[in-house]
């Protein structure tokens, strides 16, 4: 019974807490707010970003062409053992004929400059179109390719896939940095806000230590007081997001037809989780590391 009844004392005195000191409350609502926004959008962005770039790196195809003497088994026995092969996501096979009918639709109406070949004289060879699972292997990979017997050639723009993946690594390393940076600035003013609120409440917490309160019971009710801080935070950050995202993504679509960002639908749920989880670790974070100080009196 006692333990209920401190418990109810402690939710008491957190929500009284809040709306008893409101204008430090608000701050410190409006501080994660922001906090969880700039980091959390940045993140988002960052995501997106890396997503494009992988989607690009698994675009960028390995053309293997087939010798001109082999007859279509052996050509479907050469497709088997390129699927077998650890990094490659997939290979499709076009013919010289699909090749050659390929190259008359890309030249439009110059499509006449073609007239002269036909299957019997097709310059063109049968090969097959490889993306890869990983594209930083694709030295190794590229060199298992080759060994397949009747691979007459194969082409890839090894430069290409090489900048890529740079640009993936330098944005990742960028990112990151970014939300850490933001994530210790967000401590540290959080930190400095419930410090000016407990600096306001000071005399209070002499009192309560001078007629024998422990340190946990004067802390609780300041712990539950930034749990429901950040928790508000968490929840305003993620509808606020959800609006800001679905802004940019009209915007990034009008301008970047070829980028297209993740339903927030699809991430909501995990943007959510992320938000009330962080609103709650600032929040009791900064009450609980600011009020040791107060202790001592």
């Amino acid at each position: 019974m006692k333990n209920r009844t401190s418990f109810k004392y402690f939710w008491k005195e957190g929500v009284q807490n809040i709306f008893l000191h409101g204008f430090m409350s608000f701050a410190a609502v409006s501080i994660i707010l922001a906090m969880l926004l700039i980091t959390g959008s940045v993140a988002l962005i960052s995501y997106n970003i890396d997503l494009q770039i992988i989607k690009l790196q698994q675009e960028s195809e390995v053309v293997i062409f087939v010798g001109e003497d082999l007859d279509a088994a052996q050509t479907k026995e050469i497709g088997d053992k390129l699927r077998a092969i650890g990094n490659v996501r997939e290979a499709t096979f076009q013919s010289r004929e699909q090749a050659l009918e390929e190259y008359r639709a890309k030249l439009g109406n110059n499509a006449e400059l073609l007239d002269g070949f036909d299957r019997t004289n097709n310059p063109l060879r049968d090969a097959y179109h490889i993306t890869l699972r990983d594209v930083t292997l694709v030295q190794s990979t590229v060199e298992e390719i080759k060994s397949v017997q009747g691979v007459a050639n194969v082409r890839v723009n090894e430069d290409t896939i090489a900048m890529l993946v740079k640009v993936q690594r330098v944005f990742q390393i960028i990112s990151v940095a970014l939300v850490v940076a933001l994530g210790l600035i967000s401590i540290f003013i959080i930190s400095n806000t419930v410090k000016l609120a407990m600096f306001t409440r000071r005399n209070e917490i002499a009192i309560q230590k001078m007629v024998g309160a422990t340190n946990w019971f004067i802390r609780w009710p300041f712990v539950i007081e930034g749990m429901l801080l950040g928790l508000a935070a968490g929840a305003l950050a993620f509808f606020t997001e959800w609006g800001v995202y679905a802004k940019l993504s009209d915007v990034v679509s009008g301008v970047l037809p070829s980028f297209s960002m993740v339903p927030f639908a699809e991430i909501r749920m995990l943007v959510l989780g992320v938000y009330l989880a962080a609103g709650v670790v600032v929040g009791v974070g900064g009450s609980v590391l600011t009020i040791r100080r107060f202790m001592d009196v």
